[in-house]
């Protein structure tokens, strides 16, 4: 079912609200998941007047590395609690490399990188064997309970990476989501509490901020939009990890951003999953309508 909601109220209120009508064209933005082969969920905050678009948006949704904001944001609280520093040092063992995205899997054990170091690596890179060093430091409960207590109930990581059906926490969530899962209205919260100096504190959040900004996958939400734009964004790519009637995987693309002009200033995620395309690369299904939807929504903020 496909929900269809707009407000101009504050963020706050409007991240948990109704809604009213909008310059924003809805009918093309609703074609384009309608006709979508998969599943896809849609949440838009303008930060400035609190105007929002939401479709599918209390719909859980598998995250991909997208949840490695999460992680980013437990990494500062720790170090706000001091409890840990940025410049802490950790040994890269061979255990730690796994597959997928990243450097660290193909570079010597034994090298030693500070915690901001793989926290750089982690978002800049999507590399997953950053991101198991530091789950594995800071404790996956730990990134849950903090989740939990920012108030986003459907936002969970279930484990590190690459180690399917072994979840640290929630084993029957895990076997449908993999690494973790979200709502697309809770990884807009995320990204406005990021956005507006309210994660952890003002300079932490700014410190995300830059990072998010430094993302080097650009395919998804920054694709269409104007190159004056700042976009600080994280992506997730992944396949479902329970085959569907026909036995099919089916794909996952997701990505969650920060938008910046002189004129505007919004966040936005979009989530994909069961995508009949399982393609790698820039030119999937998933990731060219999520690139069309982040259009349509700048577009709409911008009249």
């Amino acid at each position: 079912m496909r929900l269809l909601l707009w407000t101009f109220i504050s963020v706050a209120a409007a991240l948990q609200a109704g809604a009213k009508p909008s310059r924003m064209n809805m009918d093309e933005i609703d074609s384009a998941i309608r006709h979508f082969d998969g599943s896809a969920g849609l949440a838009a905050v303008n930060l400035g007047t609190g105007e929002e678009v939401l479709v599918n948006a209390d719909l859980r949704f598998p995250t991909a590395s997208a949840i490695k904001i999460a992680v980013m944001l437990e990494a500062w609280h720790q170090v706000a609690e001091g409890t840990l520093s940025m410049e802490t040092m950790l040994t890269v063992q061979e255990g730690d490399k796994v597959g997928g995205s990243g450097v660290l899997n193909g570079m010597s054990h034994g090298l030693r990188l500070t915690v901001g170091d793989l926290v750089h690596l982690m978002i800049v890179l999507s590399d997953n064997s950053a991101t198991n060093m530091l789950v594995e430091r800071l404790g996956t409960k730990k990134i849950d309970d903090r989740l939990q207590g920012y108030g986003l109930e459907h936002t969970r990581i279930f484990r590190p990476t690459f180690r399917d059906g072994k979840p640290d926490v929630y084993p029957k969530l895990e076997r449908e989501f993999g690494l973790g899962m979200s709502t697309p209205r809770e990884m807009a919260r995320l990204m406005a509490l990021i956005a507006e100096g309210r994660a952890v504190n003002p300079a932490a959040s700014a410190s995300m901020v830059a990072t998010l900004r430094r993302q080097q996958d650009r395919a998804m939400i920054p694709r269409l939009l104007p190159g004056a734009v700042q976009v600080g964004n994280k992506t997730g790519t992944d396949s479902e990890k329970q085959a569907d009637p026909q036995g099919k995987r089916g794909a996952i693309r997701v990505d969650a951003a920060i938008v910046t002009s002189e004129k505007i200033r919004y966040v936005i995620a979009i989530f994909v999953r069961r995508g009949t395309d399982t393609r790698g690369g820039v030119d999937n299904e998933g990731v060219l309508l999520g690139a069309k939807l982040s259009r349509l929504v700048y577009e709409g903020f911008t009249r």
